[in-house]
């Protein structure tokens, strides 16, 4: 499945948490707070487990899942990855 994920988080510690989860999960950053490609819905689950507690009440975590006709008529415009490298089916890992 594709997802867009998008963050405003206050807490920096927390907002690392974010985008780390994120690359574990495969996802490519767009902007500073947006990432989007193909992941696993469990790693996306345990993101947002993992985070709920943490997040202050004025911040947003938006997982938003898009379905394969959506995501082949999406366009990415500038400078960035492009959409067969966000396609990839493997999860990237960081260390």
């Amino acid at each position: 499945m594709y997802y867009w994920v998008a963050y405003d988080i206050s807490s920096h510690r927390t907002r690392r948490l974010a985008a780390k989860g994120c690359k574990q999960a495969g996802l490519l950053r767009l902007q500073r707070s947006v990432f989007a490609g193909c992941a696993s819905a469990e790693l996306l689950r345990e993101l947002e487990i993992q985070l709920r507690d943490l997040l202050a009440p004025q911040d947003r975590l938006s997982i938003l899942p898009i379905d394969k006709t959506a995501w082949q008529r999406m366009r990415l415009l500038g400078d960035g990855p492009d959409k067969t490298a966000l396609s990839r089916k493997k999860p990237v890992w960081y260390f």
